[in-house]
Order: structure tokens, then C-alpha cells, then sequence
């Protein structure tokens, strides 16, 4: 027991982060190239991400570290969080369009030196989160595709980099070098990601039957 509430699930071996790291990439790939078709899961599914990691990220504040209390409010705020977004549907749309379009400013303009950078940021944020709304189509499939792609380039990168070393987890989707190569991936298949989710909705008739639900 006490080996289990030393374990800081934030300081993971070399094969911990990789396995992490490989299903968060898994993850962006399911939100990149199927984001739309499966539109209310991935609203729940981000729902649990957020409300989960904030929730156990205050426990583990709390309790200084200790992991079944974290685990359990992790898990107690994930699926709130999961509940609240998928019953609100509208609720969540906003969320993920101010979640994509905070994304997106922060990595465009985040290293200029001026005070309101942060306001700004948060500012675009808002303005995603009201497109989603009025144009809820294509706006959540490039928003899922964005989110989704980054997820995975950044992975991609911490793999490509060779970096073992890193126990820190929250190291790992840190992006500083080649920071334009990253940039420049993450663009490239963020489009793929929304051209294929354009391409199967037609295909399938997936839009209309989401429209009409």
C-alpha cells in the first residue's frame, strides 16, 4: 500500500511515458480522421479528459500526491465531466471550439513579449467556440482535426527527438526544438485529418444522420 500512494503519477520510467504518450497519439488519431462521425463521443471523451485531469490535478495538490485519492477524483470528475458535456450538447461544441481555437492562438502567438498575448489568446478561444455554434459542420471537423493532429505530431515529435530521459511526464508534449517543422506537420495533417472526415461523412452519409440527431 504505501508503495502505492508514493507513486507519482506524474514521474514515469522511459517505457511508462512511451506507453502513455503512444495512446495519447492513438487518441489524436481517432479525434483527427474521425472526429465528426463519432462527434458525441469525442465530446465525452473530451469532457472526461478535462474535468478528470483537473480534478485529480487538485486532489493531488491537496493530499501531496497521494495516488487512490487522486485516481478515484480523477475518475468521479472524468465521468461528470463526460455527463455535463454530452447532455449539453450545445455546451460541448462551444468547449471543443474554444478548446481548438485556444490551440491554435497559443501556438501562433503565444511567444510575443506583449502583456495582452494572454487575453488575446483567450479572446480567439471565444471566437472558435461561437463559430462552432453558427457553423457547427465543418467547423467541428477542422476543430477535431486540429486537436486531434496535434496530439499527434507532438507525440511524434517526442519519439523522433530520442528523448528517454524524460520521466516527467508533462515533458513530453513539450515542442521547443524545430519548433517550425512541428508547426508546418501539425498544419499538414490537420487538413488531411479534415479532408478524410469530409470524404467518409459524404460517403457515408454520416452528416445528414448527425444533422438530423
Amino acid at each position: 500500500m504505501e508503495t502505492i500512494q508514493d507513486f507519482d503519477l506524474t514521474n514515469l520510467d522511459a517505457n511508462q511515458v512511451t506507453i502513455v504518450v503512444g495512446a495519447v497519439m492513438a487518441i489524436g488519431g481517432w479525434y483527427c480522421f474521425l472526429g465528426y462521425q463519432t462527434l458525441k463521443f469525442i465530446i465525452g471523451l473530451t469532457g472526461f479528459l478535462i474535468a478528470g485531469t483537473v480534478a485529480a490535478l487538485l486532489i493531488h495538490w491537496a493530499t501531496n500526491g497521494h495516488t487512490i485519492s487522486v485516481g478515484v477524483a480523477g475518475l468521479i470528475g472524468g465521468i461528470s465531466g463526460a455527463c455535463a458535456l454530452f447532455f449539453l450538447y450545445k455546451v460541448g461544441i462551444f468547449s471543443l471550439g474554444l478548446l481548438g481555437g485556444t490551440l491554435v492562438a497559443h501556438n501562433i502567438i503565444s511567444e510575443r513579449p506583449e502583456s495582452w498575448i494572454p487575453l488575446a489568446i483567450l479572446g480567439l478561444g471565444v471566437v472558435g467556440g461561437l463559430f462552432a455554434l453558427l457553423v457547427e459542420k465543418p467547423v467541428m471537423k477542422l476543430t477535431t482535426a486540429t486537436l486531434g493532429a496535434w496530439l499527434i505530431v507532438s507525440g511524434g515529435a517526442y519519439f523522433l527527438s530520442g528523448s528517454p530521459e524524460i520521466t516527467d511526464l508533462s515533458q513530453a508534449f513539450r515542442v521547443e526544438e524545430e519548433r517550425g517543422i512541428v508547426l508546418a506537420s501539425w498544419a499538414v495533417l490537420s487538413l488531411a485529418g479534415f479532408l478524410a472526415q469530409w470524404a467518409t461523412g459524404k460517403r457515408s452519409g454520416g452528416d445528414s444522420k448527425e444533422d438530423k440527431g
